[in-house]
């Protein structure tokens, strides 16, 4: 896997793997070597895919397998190395007691660790906003879960059976402040059980479920709905929401920003364009994110003559609402409601290249390329808001990118991606919305795009509710059929052979928990020749972001005539998830 396949988002957890598996080998048969071989596959997980979460627990475990040992030098550069590459994490406090003591293990009087068979808890964290409360907990490894909602005073507790918190966790309370929770506590509640406390304000209803790779355990609080009132005034300038607040490591002394643990951006070129510095053009397979689409600046647009000012402030007649596909009108149309803020999602990222076509061509770069695109032509074109959830090659965490959305208060959710499949002739487009796969091609597509962060067969009864509660199902039928057909119509101009796969629905996680109509796009298949050589070409991904335009436009017409016609024309900002904002 890491020899033949690099780029794959797996070779961090087959290094993790091998360095397990030396170090089990270590044990059995007492062999400093296959001692060597475990720190060696530890380091290389780190020095190689600097951003997988995975990286902390290697190190850890380099440092753990020093502790055992009683060579103080060791103990004191295993410890040397964890903390310059992980100063923050919950666990540095650890290591650096031991370090400070620079005494054998048998005389430092380090925290004992859990009992054989309990799970250590080792991280909190939280991504607050208006409608919803997102709370990681990180574990090692999944456990039975008992929980209840108590009232006078409101709130949930969850029981984590055989888990025992790490100390710097212990009998901690996180406040959140924010107008669902009032805290998270946790702690001890028996020898192998630790209890999580959610203090609620406003609360409609709760879920939890696991994700793996790493182990988290998702807590998911949804507000209780306020009155909806249709606006008269769809040209007002929406109230900005407050950003979302991440909690980070438990052990750090300011919760970090959302993305606190990301790799640097690295410096792209773009495949077509004015050379490069250096006067070296970049291989036809280079990276392929075009600054242009970051960094555009559009112009502003000329001032309207005084009659159309004039116009503007005049009211405007509300046009009758269209029905939905179905021929029904869904509560959002009954109460004539519209959408200002779009969140943009670029999928994959970081040390997770996601499909990796035959020509050396990452999903990641060109489904970052076509996101920055879209979200140009959506402040320019619409003058919507638009939240990235990633504006460089970052990994993000699914669970995240909901949240993410669900905080910022989000109106649409455009996920991007870029299709594969074991048929070499399979080609074209197609869009997904929430839902159960209906066929073997969507439970394939579901199952490579969850592969980064899949729950167990004990989380099957959570997550099938969580799916068959979606309540946005109509409006995000209708999102991606939208999408969908302008996706068609605008790209079969300049492709004719371009095939229209229709729209599916399939289980994806970063879909679930999502508060407003979610669709994921799959623009094109990577692992299809030519279409990956379409994709190298900068005019091409510019058609693929105006036609991904296209249909966000025709769903908003559909959705709210008036609303989307009195949208400005002025571009309106740009968040990134980070908190960066660009206009």
């Amino acid at each position: 896997m890491i020899a033949r396949y690099p780029q794959s988002g797996y070779c961090d957890n087959s290094l993790l793997a091998i360095g397990d598996m030396y170090r089990s080998m270590a044990r059995r048969f007492s062999s400093p070597r296959y001692e060597d071989d475990a720190v060696q596959a530890y380091r290389a997980l780190v020095a190689a895919y600097p951003s997988s979460r995975l990286g902390e627990k290697a190190l850890y475990s380099a440092f753990e397998m020093a502790r055992e040992s009683t060579d103080r030098a060791r103990i004191g550069a295993a410890a040397r190395e964890y903390l310059d590459a992980f100063p923050s994490s919950a666990r540095a406090a650890e290591v650096k007691a031991q370090t400070r003591r620079r005494v054998s293990v048998q005389e430092a009087a380090l925290p004992s660790p859990p009992p054989p068979g309990l799970a250590q808890v080792f991280n909190l964290r939280f991504w607050s906003g208006e409608t919803s409360t997102r709370v990681v907990l990180d574990l090692e490894h999944e456990v039975k879960i008992r929980s209840d909602r108590i009232r006078d005073p409101d709130r949930l507790w969850l029981d984590l059976a055989r888990t025992r918190l790490h100390p710097n966790l212990s009998d901690r309370a996180f406040p959140v402040g924010d107008g669902l929770l009032k805290q998270v506590r946790i702690g001890q509640n028996r020898d192998d059980v630790v209890r999580v406390v959610l203090d609620f304000k406003d609360v409609k209803d709760y879920s939890f479920f696991y994700l793996q790779n790493p182990t988290r355990l998702v807590v998911d609080v949804r507000a209780t709905p306020r009155p909806l009132v249709a606006s008269g005034n769809a040209a007002s300038t929406p109230a900005a929401s407050p950003p979302p607040r991440s909690l980070g490591p438990a052990s750090s002394p300011a919760p970090p920003e959302a993305g606190a643990e990301r790799m640097p951006a690295r410096r792209v070129t773009p495949v077509e364009g004015p050379a490069v510095a250096s006067g070296r053009r970049p291989p036809a397979w280079d990276v392929v994110i075009d600054p242009s689409a970051a960094n555009a600046r559009p112009t502003a647009p000329s001032p309207p003559p005084p009659s159309a000012r004039t116009a503007r402030a005049e009211p405007v007649a509300p046009l009758p609402p269209q029905a939905n596909r179905a021929g029904s009108y869904s509560l959002a149309r009954q109460l004539g409601l519209g959408a200002r803020r779009i969140v943009i999602d670029a999928g994959h990222g970081g040390h997770d290249p996601g499909t990796i076509g035959s020509g050396g061509v990452q999903e990641k770069d060109v489904v970052l390329d076509v996101a920055l695109r879209v979200e140009r032509l959506v402040r320019k074109e619409l003058g919507a808001e638009v939240v990235m959830t990633r504006s460089t090659d970052v990994f993000i965490p699914l669970e995240e990118r909901t949240a993410i959305a669900n905080s910022k208060g989000a109106d649409l959710f455009l996920s991007i991606h870029a299709n594969s499949s074991r048929n070499p002739r399979a080609k074209g487009i197609e869009t997904y919305f929430l839902n159960f796969a209906a066929d073997s091609h969507a439970e394939a597509v579901a199952a490579r795009e969850n592969a980064i962060s899949a729950a167990t067969l004990k989380d099957l009864q959570t997550l099938v509710r969580a799916i068959t509660l979606n309540s946005k199902v109509d409006e995000s039928r209708d999102f991606a059929a939208s999408v969908q057909e302008a996706m068609v119509e605008n790209m079969r101009p300049h492709d004719p052979e371009v095939q229209d796969r229709g729209v599916h629905t399939a289980p994806f996680y970063v879909l679930i928990g999502a508060n407003m109509p979610s669709i994921l796009a799959e623009i094109a298949f990577l692992s299809h020749p030519d279409d990956e050589k379409r994709l190298k070409k900068a005019d091409y991904r510019e058609r693929i972001a105006s036609s991904l335009l296209e249909g966000v436009r025709s769903y908003l017409d559909a959705l709210n005539r008036t609303q989307s016609r009195q949208l400005t024309q002025a571009p309106r900002k740009s968040t990134v998830a980070s908190g960066e904002e660009r206009r």
